[in-house]
């Protein structure tokens, strides 16, 4: 069967982080459900341990458009030197999902790591949307 991991990115210190530690809170005993919200080197070693055949990520940034949305991330350069600023920030004390994913393709060996964002205020009806999303995806993934 295929495992997938789920891990959360939540920075709760913003509204969009809030909505994302809740569906955290609702998903977290689930054994296939992990708190990335740590460097990329660290968060990609907590992965390794679960053997994962493909890794969702749940996130917020500034950067994603309003609301939730998608992001499939792969490699497109092997050159070592861009790999090590793609994942620099993150080893600087930043840790953002783009950090975590990329951190993931370099030190995991993956070929596509998936996204989801939340970008916006905080609300139930958010908590619930970005709920049905993670649900919708992790099931589509294990169709693949």
């Amino acid at each position: 069967m295929m495992r997938i991991v789920i891990g959360f990115i939540p920075f709760f210190a913003t509204p969009a982080g809030r909505v994302i530690e809740e569906v955290y809170d609702k998903w977290k005993d689930k054994d296939f459900v992990i708190d990335l919200e740590t460097d990329p080197v660290y968060a990609t070693e907590l992965v390794k341990r679960l053997s994962p055949d493909k890794v969702l990520l749940v996130g917020s940034s500034r950067y994603a458009p309003e609301g939730i949305s998608e992001k499939e991330f792969m490699l497109e350069n092997k050159d070592p030197w861009y790999m090590l600023e793609l994942v620099r920030p993150g080893l600087d004390g930043r840790f953002y999902l783009e950090d975590v994913a990329y951190g993931l393709l370099i030190f995991g060996g993956f070929d596509k790591v998936y996204a989801i964002y939340y970008n916006g205020d905080y609300s139930e009806a958010a908590v619930k949307m970005l709920e049905k999303k993670v649900e919708e995806k992790y099931q589509w993934l294990l169709r693949l």
